[in-house]
């Protein structure tokens, strides 16, 4: 069952990392503007807690603000590597280090074993993510690499929080409390000017989230509760299985990611578009097959 709900939050989460770049390309340009407004609803998940109720120990509580604060450094460093590279190379090459780091981290704080299978597994999900992360494109990859990388480091450390969490505690109230911790970081981002200014009328700059037109309001409403469902897919299925298998199906996910770019640029390069150097797509083929065989051995 985990397999399956893990596929479905990637899948959706490809769709997202694509609304996620238009977004900061036509709406929102700096990215620590836009990750504030991606998470500052998340205060809305303590509503739940009279139903859920609190955590078993006092040090969850600490883990579940580790979980908020390491999300809040991690989605900012994505986003500013995003901004400056292209999202089909930046993104597989976040969910090819995420896996590499969750190993470790499972293997130090979980003891998990994994069988030859699964090993042989994630070496694949990796690799084909890595090969779609070092094909040439329009844009150089090493512009936002090391962001790509911090951001991959810091959100090992949620993963591994948020497992911590799930495995002492029932899921859905470890991820209320981890998801609203989320929240509490967000709004410490009000301290910065740049975040501030987003929420003023007199602001003409795109920074400004509150002169956007309704349309480009709704959009990234839109685009922020996809990621939330994808997310909730996603812990879900790291609750249930192995937090380093399942971070290493991000591979599927940028799979996905390529074929919907492809289609974009062909059919809606309005919307999106990435242009195509020669080779590029008989790389793209070989970590798709590589991916693929990653996904029939853990099937």
């Amino acid at each position: 069952m985990w397999l399956i709900v893990a596929l479905i939050g990637y899948a959706l989460s490809a769709v997202v990392n694509i609304f996620d770049k238009y977004v900061l390309e036509k709406t929102i340009g700096r990215p620590v503007v836009f990750v504030f407004f991606s998470t500052i609803f998340a205060l809305l998940f303590f509503i739940a807690v009279p139903w859920v109720g609190g955590l078993n120990t006092n040090s969850d509580y600490l883990v579940a603000l580790f979980c908020g604060a390491f999300f809040i450094f991690g989605l900012w460093s994505i986003y500013v590597g995003i901004q400056k590279s292209e999202i089909s190379h930046l993104g597989p090459l976040i969910g090819a280090v995420v896996p590499i780091f969750t190993f470790f981290w499972s293997k130090i704080f979980f003891a998990e074993q994994f069988s030859k299978v699964q090993i042989a597994a994630i070496i694949l999900l990796v690799a084909g993510s890595l090969v779609i992360a070092f094909q040439r494109g329009e844009k150089d990859l090493r512009a936002g690499l090391s962001w790509g990388v911090l951001g991959a480091f810091f959100w090992s450390i949620f993963a591994a929080s948020a497992k911590y969490l799930y495995d002492n505690n029932d899921f859905t109230s470890g991820f209320i409390w981890s998801q609203g911790a989320v929240g509490v970081v967000s709004a410490c981002l009000l301290f910065l000017p740049a975040v501030r200014k987003s929420l003023s009328r007199s602001e003409t700059t795109s920074a400004s989230f509150i002169n956007q037109s309704p349309k480009k309001i709704i959009f990234v409403f839109f685009d922020k509760l996809l990621g939330l469902l994808s997310l909730a897919l996603v812990q879900y299925a790291v609750a249930l299985g192995s937090v380093t298998i399942v971070y290493a199906l991000a591979g599927f996910q940028y799979a996905l990611l390529v074929l919907f770019v492809a289609i974009l640029s062909g059919y809606k390069s309005k919307f999106y578009k990435e242009k195509y150097v020669r080779g590029e797509l008989i790389q793209e083929a070989l970590a798709i097959l590589l991916i693929g065989f990653g996904l029939a051995l853990l099937v």
